[in-house]
């Protein structure tokens, strides 16, 4: 669990998060939504302690936390086999090359070839299959989709369902309102650094209805 209680962040004395309270508990996918420059990035980068801030956040002891940011990047002349290896031993965790080569199959990744050279698509997948190795009770996930094709997405949303029966807690961000209805539990809306609205139960065409009116009158 995460609970977050008054977080507030400023960049050259201008809020980008304000006052944010929320908490986000195990056996629950939640949506994040907001436009560029919300504060989304922001806010999981203060979850996982890359960001100084105002306010507190705790995470319940001894779970093990993964994060993938939005914007994937690969040291030069590392393969994509070496950066899995990397991600288990940070987590101290044990290289099974037999497990990694089960999951790859689905994936169908290069792993002997330079993950910089990869394209988008393959590096997502590469990212995702990193956490999805490491087994983490929290995975936040700063927009997984963009730029996965659609059997990465079919995969990604089998993987957040599977950790959800499992009683994890899963946090993503996304502008792609479809794929957080499908998969999320509860849906909230950023909006000038601050949380503006609950949209869990709402369809995609309601939703886009709200952001209009929000857009309209602000």
């Amino acid at each position: 669990m995460i609970k977050i209680d008054y977080l507030s962040k400023k960049f050259d004395n201008k809020y980008v998060l304000k006052e944010i309270s929320c908490t986000f508990t195990n056996g629950k996918v939640y949506g994040i939504m907001g436009e560029n420059g919300a504060g989304k990035s922001t806010l999981f980068r203060c979850v996982m302690g890359l960001e100084s801030y105002h306010g507190n956040i705790s995470i319940e002891n001894f779970l093990k936390v993964g994060y993938l940011n939005d914007t994937p990047f690969f040291y030069s002349f590392v393969t994509g086999m070496e950066y899995l290896e990397f991600c288990l031993k940070a987590k101290k965790l044990p290289i099974n090359k037999q497990r990694i080569s089960e999951v790859n199959e689905k994936f169908s990744l290069p792993l002997e070839k330079y993950a910089s050279n990869y394209s988008l698509g393959m590096k997502k997948k590469l990212m995702i299959m990193a956490l999805l190795l490491q087994d983490n009770d929290i995975v936040i996930m700063d927009e997984p989709f963009n730029g996965l094709d659609l059997v990465g997405s079919i995969l990604l949303k089998q993987w957040i369902i599977k950790m959800k029966k499992e009683k994890k807690c899963i946090i993503v961000s996304s502008h792609i309102i479809p794929a957080l209805i499908d998969i999320c539990d509860d849906i909230f809306y950023i909006h000038r650094g601050e949380i503006v609205a609950n949209y869990s139960g709402y369809s995609s065409e309601e939703i886009e209805r709200e952001l209009a009116k929000l857009y309209l009158t602000t």
